[in-house]
């Protein structure tokens, strides 16, 4: 449910050729009590004549339906790559381009202390999926990311504001913001920019997944267990062919890999730990890399 605290909001939406998607999920907000202040428009090249374009018309005459100083805050922001307008998102380019412009649009709204209503209802499906990177990137728990629903004759009219007893409504898409997983990404996401943002955030996540498991084999895996697990996830064998490396016997294997699923669901919280859930757990690249540092010989 939105807030409804007096703290200034921002509505940032991605557009495509439905205007009215802006506005209906303005007024909805508004109709919520939402202290929306600004509105940024996030939307691939308006060449002249094209769905765009035209899209773009409507709403710059729409927010004037809007008192002041609200009809005078919607600012619209055009995909570029290169500086050259991009009138699709089918490149790669294009796409981080998306990324780029959504996180500086939320960022920005940030750093001047505004709650976040991003809207990615319209536009290309992959302005959606990247706005919700950024959700997860950036946002704290008083931002929230919408998809808007309509049906009936609102939608058949493309009328930009609902009236009573349209059936259009705003649905809120859960976000798992990366700062609750780890409170230190909060501090690391201070960049501007979202590609050193996000590799930032990589590296971090690395650094502390591989001390993770340098931890668990250290001090929670016997000698003979760490054996049969480099078998396991360098040689990728089965049971029978690692007792025969290690000159074992199969069910000595098994009771060892038992040993070691147990203490993995104890050490991560996880109720069942497979086989396959074990070496995604310890990748093998991590396993190469920490089994070049000396090992506790206990």
């Amino acid at each position: 449910m939105a807030s409804h605290s007096h703290r200034p909001a921002t509505l940032i939406a991605t557009l495509g050729s439905e205007p009215q998607v802006v506005t209906a999920g303005l007024d909805l907000l508004l109709k919520q009590g939402v202290n929306v202040h600004s509105v940024e428009i996030v939307h691939t090249s308006a060449i002249p004549d094209s769905p765009i374009h035209e899209a773009v018309l409507k709403l710059t005459q729409a927010c004037q339906d809007y008192s002041a100083p609200l009809c005078e805050a919607f600012h619209f922001h055009p995909l570029l790559v290169h500086g050259v307008p991009v009138a699709d998102v089918e490149s790669a380019p294009a796409s981080q381009a998306v990324f780029r412009l959504l996180y500086t649009c939320v960022w920005n709204a940030k750093q001047r202390g505004d709650i976040v209503h991003l809207l990615i209802a319209g536009g290309r499906k992959t302005m959606s999926i990247y706005g919700m990177v950024v959700g997860q990137m950036l946002f704290d728990e008083s931002d929230h990311l919408w998809h808007l629903f309509s049906a009936g004759d609102f939608l058949t009219s493309k009328r930009m504001h609902p009236q009573p007893g349209d059936q259009v409504e705003l649905s809120e898409i859960p976000v798992i913001r990366w700062s609750e997983i780890s409170p230190i990404i909060g501090v690391l996401r201070s960049s501007g920019d979202a590609m050193s943002a996000l590799e930032t955030i990589r590296s971090f996540q690395l650094e502390r997944r591989n001390k993770e498991v340098e931890r668990f084999i250290q001090k929670h895996l016997t000698p003979a267990e760490r054996r049969v697990v480099t078998c396991l996830l360098e040689e990728g064998e089965g049971d029978e062919e690692i007792a025969q490396r290690l000159h074992l016997s199969p069910r000595t294997v098994e009771q060892h890999l038992r040993s070691v699923y147990a203490k993995a669901q104890d050490f991560w919280g996880i109720e069942r730990v497979t086989r396959s859930g074990l070496i995604i757990l310890l990748s093998p690249h991590q396993w190469a890399k920490i089994r070049e540092k000396p090992h506790d010989k206990s």
